[in-house]
């Protein structure tokens, strides 16, 4: 997710590159599976991105779209909660957000089932920013900050955390050990923990609360209700 946690900073038109683009059609082209809710997903992101919805009311303006807790909570603008996810800031943040979606969405929706994997994604988008929502209000309490009341953020990234902590409990390797840059053992279980303090040192501007929050969710999931919650609405759906 990219984030801005000033009050006074506003997103930039997103620029609309096409290089992003490419690299994903070629993503996709190596693709030899391509369940319908994972392609379905990555093709709304791609239109949204090149703003081809403009009559349902959906804005190229970052800005009237980011989440955060000062915009839902204190101006109860509710719609950013399913929006936000859905916007990018740049061709290549959404490439990496989809590219990293389509390995999670294709693993996932084969072996939950595509009516399943819809349920989950719906679920995970609106908890994810809902979560990030809570940790701007609990770090604005416990740092005595209120500029993190202006953590805004978009894009999918937070969903896709969520998603890697599902897929890799769900991986016949977890609990085994990986290896950070090829030679510092680190198990499966914390990688995502590891990959949150990695990208947020790498790319500083992305959301750390944004990120956190998938993690959390995604734990939710695996080891609280929103498993219980998913199941139901499969039940009582399908």
């Amino acid at each position: 997710m990219f984030g801005s946690r000033s009050r006074h900073t506003h997103y930039q038109q997103p620029n609309r590159s096409y290089y992003g683009i490419i690299l994903l059609l070629a993503e996709l082209s190596r693709s030899s599976h391509l369940p319908p809710i994972t392609l379905g997903v990555i093709i709304i992101n791609v239109l949204i991105y090149f703003d081809i919805f403009p009559l349902f009311g959906l804005s190229s303006n970052l800005q009237n779209v980011c989440v955060s807790t000062h915009a839902v909570l204190d101006q109860g603008d509710y719609m950013r909660i399913l929006l936000a996810p859905l916007f990018h800031g740049d061709d290549m943040h959404l490439y990496y957000n989809m590219a990293s979606f389509l390995y999670k969405g294709q693993q996932l929706e084969t072996l939950f089932g595509s009516p399943y994997f819809a349920i989950l994604l719906s679920i995970l988008t609106v908890s994810s920013s809902l979560m990030l929502v809570i940790l701007g209000q609990l770090a604005s309490s416990i740092f005595d900050n209120p500029e993190y009341l202006f953590t805004c953020a978009v894009g999918f990234s937070g969903v896709i955390f969520a998603l890697k902590v599902i897929t890799t409990h769900y991986t016949p390797t977890y609990g085994s050990n990986s290896f950070l840059a090829g030679f510092i053992p680190i198990s499966t279980k914390y990688a995502v923990w590891v990959e949150l303090i990695v990208i947020q040192l790498i790319t500083p501007n992305v959301s750390f609360l944004g990120h956190l929050a998938g993690i959390l969710i995604g734990l939710l999931y695996i080891y609280g209700p929103l498993r219980y919650v998913c199941n139901n609405l499969y039940n009582l759906i399908c």
